[in-house]
């Protein structure tokens, strides 16, 4: 099976300026946006720099060694993006982040500049951070949340920056980013954008999707989601998605690295599987159910829930499972029996990712 990595390696040494930009490229773009730029030893907030100087920055950055995320591939994905003539020389850079608990706003973008003089506006999803995920929750009761603001401001201060057209991409939360500010970022602004690449990202509600902006960008949105997917089938939408192959399975097909490639682009396939739309209805008719004030009341248990377990990202919570599971039980205990189970469960499908033993622990802790 051939994933991103594999991409680089049969393509790499095929410039851009001999075969053009890509959905392949479109998603190794989306993923570069999780690189930790704000803890680079000179982040390009200012100006551009290389891919390759910016992978000779960062791997020998000795702090970066206990950062989360920089544990995953994505290390991998710099070295081999260095590496390679196709991506190794393009212009990175303005790299912009701001992490706000008041606010519950975790948010950070990147531009990179094509041999053709187009600008790629990167935003990067939900890290592990619990702000992260609380503001994902938010998204499924408000419109627009901060996130969703700043995006479509940094991509005005983008295009005043830059000269020439746009293409903007995401994955995850970073995918309806670059949707909303598709969509919002001007109609004088719209008009320079080529496309926008959207990977397993959210949708949206009917207002946004009734909106003169969001018509006016619709045409441009290439969404692509996992056979059985989640976080893509969340609000609605109207641009069509193509769905591809992984190689994984549930929630971890939201992972891009497990989506298979053929060629410059993915395997696609027919539609989602019959669990995804299981889910999605499911969620969809939970969430209908539910006033916006319900849910965000909804949402701020869950967000204390977790805050209760004094970690501040789900990879201490993870690692301390045994203690978070007594804690979110304690943290439930006083709630009716219907929030309570929805609270648990939100709980665990955030921890799923974990892999084995989660499921088997929440069912362990809260057996009657």
């Amino acid at each position: 099976m051939a994933d991103m990595l594999d991409y680089i390696a049969w393509r790499g040494d095929l410039p851009m300026e001999a075969d053009g930009f890509n959905e392949a490229d479109g998603a190794i773009l989306a993923r570069f946006a999780y690189m930790p730029f704000e803890d680079f030893q000179t982040p390009p907030e200012d100006g551009f720099t290389t891919v390759r100087e910016l992978a000779a920055q960062s791997l020998t950055d000795g702090r970066l060694v206990e950062l989360e995320r920089w544990k995953l591939r994505d290390r991998e994905l710099m070295e081999a993006m260095a590496a390679s003539r196709r991506f190794g020389g393009l212009q990175a850079g303005y790299s912009f982040s701001r992490f706000d608990e008041k606010l519950q706003t975790q948010f950070a973008a990147v531009t990179v500049r094509l041999p053709d003089g187009r600008a790629v506006i990167d935003f990067r999803g939900t890290d592990n951070t619990i702000v992260g995920w609380k503001e994902d929750l938010n998204m499924s009761y408000l419109c627009p949340i901060p996130g969703q603001i700043t995006a479509a401001d940094y991509v005005r201060r983008m295009a005043a920056l830059t000269e020439g057209r746009l293409i903007l991409c995401g994955h995850s939360k970073g995918g309806n980013l670059a949707v909303y500010a598709g969509a919002f970022c001007g109609e004088a602004i719209q008009e320079r954008i080529d496309a926008v690449y959207n990977y397993d990202g959210p949708g949206f509600f009917e207002d946004v999707l009734q909106s003169d902006g969001y018509r006016g960008i619709c045409g441009k949105i290439h969404t692509f989601i996992p056979q059985f997917s989640v976080v893509g089938m969340l609000l609605g939408r109207g641009e069509k998605s193509s769905v591809v192959h992984s190689t994984e399975n549930g929630l971890h097909q939201h992972d891009m690295y497990s989506w298979e490639m053929r060629g410059p682009g993915f395997v696609h396939m027919g539609t989602v599987t019959g669990g995804s739309k299981f889910v999605d209805s499911a969620l969809k008719a939970w969430i209908a159910e539910m006033t916006p004030e319900q849910f965000e009341l909804f949402a701020d248990a869950i967000y204390k829930v977790m805050e209760d377990t004094n970690a501040r990202t789900l990879h201490q919570m993870r690692e301390n499972l045994r203690e978070t599971v007594m804690s979110v039980m304690r943290s439930v205990g006083e709630m009716d029996e219907g929030t309570r189970r929805a609270v648990m469960e939100c709980v665990k499908l955030l921890l799923i990712n974990a892999g084995r033993g989660v499921k088997e622990e929440f069912h362990e802790r809260s057996a009657p």
